[in-house]
């Protein structure tokens, strides 16, 4: 491996791949299931027990060093979802899979797909209404048009094989909507009191092409 300063900026941009060779280097034993964040935790303690040394050509240093520019890997190996409220009507989600899964799943000829599950309260388990977002393997991020009128949404990470029960992979948070006015979920022609900063805005002219565009997410 290329020497490198070796800090958590550093570390965080780094595989697990990677963290488990560099581990090896240091002569800790890991094991099979330690999380990458409690890995990375054992070679900053090794760093500081080692008082800045340089061992096998990397420089040991704490955080203070100047900014790492190396790429961050493409994945994490870890499977698991995150949702990110753009707006009252885009969210935006991103996700990632181990590598293990990625192999059982594509022997097993599993499909992938984002189920969007809106909810009444936080605490609600049962969803007021669902839909699936059809994605692929090498996907690792979606933005997705919302209902509007809706307080919490889930967004879970799907596998589905023919025959079988669906595979839920992950689940992200529920995610509470901001309240807003009665006159963003209106439909075109809709007759509903407008402010005067609001027909200044041209916003009726912006939910005519939304609906245009994206008439799926509106509601009679």
């Amino acid at each position: 491996m290329e020497a490198k300063k070796l800090s958590r900026s550093y570390l965080e941009t780094l595989s697990s791949a990677d963290l488990l060779t560099l581990a090896d280097d240091y002569d800790i034993d890991v094991p099979d299931d330690l999380n990458r964040r409690f890995l990375i935790g054992e070679l900053l303690e090794v760093a500081q027990e080692s008082e800045l040394e340089t061992r096998e050509g990397i420089d040991i240093i704490t955080d203070a060093v100047l900014p790492i520019t190396t790429k961050l890997p493409e994945t994490y190996n870890e499977t698991q979802i995150n949702v990110l409220l753009c707006n009252p009507s885009w969210a935006f989600v991103f996700w990632d899979m181990k590598e293990s899964d990625i192999r059982r799943l594509k022997e097993n000829g599993a499909s992938l797909l984002l189920r969007v599950s809106f909810f009444s309260d936080e605490d609600a388990v049962v969803p007021e209404e669902t839909f699936d977002v059809q994605i692929s393997f090498s996907d690792r991020a979606q933005y997705v048009l919302l209902r509007p009128g809706k307080k919490y949404v889930r967004i879970d990470f799907v596998a589905v094989v023919a025959g079988k029960a669906d595979d839920t992979l992950a689940k992200s948070r529920k995610v509470k909507f901001s309240e807003g006015s009665e006159f963003l979920n209106a439909l075109p022609g809709r007759d509903i009191p407008a402010t005067q900063l609001q027909e200044l805005s041209s916003l009726k002219e912006l939910l005519r092409l939304q609906y245009e565009n994206y008439r799926q997410a509106f509601f009679d």
